[in-house]
């Protein structure tokens, strides 16, 4: 019978290390059997639902289980976080269903949650690669025509973009901040592209601090959403584990994106 701590060393098998730190278990062990298992972006009441009906055991989630982020390992929590309403439903839900979760974070964005957002984005091969500072060349075009692109792309009617010269400022050499990365916490990130002659982002999520860091020096910014961006290589992982244990139930959970525009 596959155990949870197998499919833990499938992910370990495929980036060459341990589990990062923010990668963690709550409500079993790593010797749980398994029959079934979940993978959504975040495990949010719906994926929790969702998965405990399926019969699953196993919800494999990529972002912070709990409010603050990172929670509980995160250090200076606030008092009584745990019985937030946001916290409390959530651990609710896992024990009634009496699902196990597994937070895989960095290890899936390094398997191949970025590489899809840029395919998604029909980028190519990066011409720049250290890590995951990755550097795209597209033919000289208004930032008006990648904005519309970038809608195709991710079937989005509207996204917020950044500007700093005007629609029609030409761009060539694309960076991307996918997921969270673009957001003002994460502004090493954006300087890290900057450092290679990015002239535009195509981020997930940002924020009022994140977009005005690039800005600032002449570099606009495309949002998407941290979802979004991320969900197509939460597919694929799911797929991959799929084909890597048939003897396994596996599903998709797509978060849908949490805002809209009106």
């Amino acid at each position: 019978m596959t155990t949870v701590s197998d499919l833990i060393a499938y992910v370990e098998r495929l980036t060459g290390h341990a589990l990062g730190r923010e990668e963690w278990l709550l409500n079993g062990d790593r010797d749980r059997r398994i029959n079934g298992v979940t993978v959504c972006w975040m495990a949010s009441p719906d994926a929790i639902r969702e998965a405990g009906e399926a019969g699953h055991e196993l919800l494999i989630g990529h972002e912070s289980l709990f409010f603050p982020y990172n929670a509980p390992k995160a250090p200076n929590l606030p008092q009584g976080w745990e019985m937030w309403r946001t916290n409390r439903q959530r651990r609710e839900l896992l024990e009634a269903f009496d699902t196990t979760f597994l937070r895989l974070h960095s290890s899936v964005d390094e398997i191949c949650i970025f590489d899809d957002f840029a395919d998604l984005l029909e980028l190519g091969e990066p011409v720049m690669a250290e890590g995951f500072v990755k550097v795209f060349e597209i033919l000289p075009t208004p930032l008006a025509d990648l904005v519309a692109h970038v809608k195709t792309c991710l079937a989005m009617p509207a996204v917020r973009v950044s500007t700093t010269e005007g629609m029609d400022q030409i761009v060539h050499r694309v960076g991307l901040p996918w997921g969270g990365l673009g957001l003002f916490v994460n502004v090493g990130y954006q300087q890290s592209l900057i450092q290679q002659g990015c002239d535009v982002f195509i981020a997930g999520e940002t924020d009022n601090y994140g977009f005005r860091f690039s800005q600032e020096v002449g570099i606009p910014m495309i949002e998407t959403s941290h979802e979004l961006s991320e969900n197509p290589g939460l597919r694929r992982f799911t797929e991959m584990l799929q084909t890597t244990f048939p003897e396994i139930s596996f599903s998709f959970y797509e978060n849908p994106c949490v805002w809209r525009s009106e």
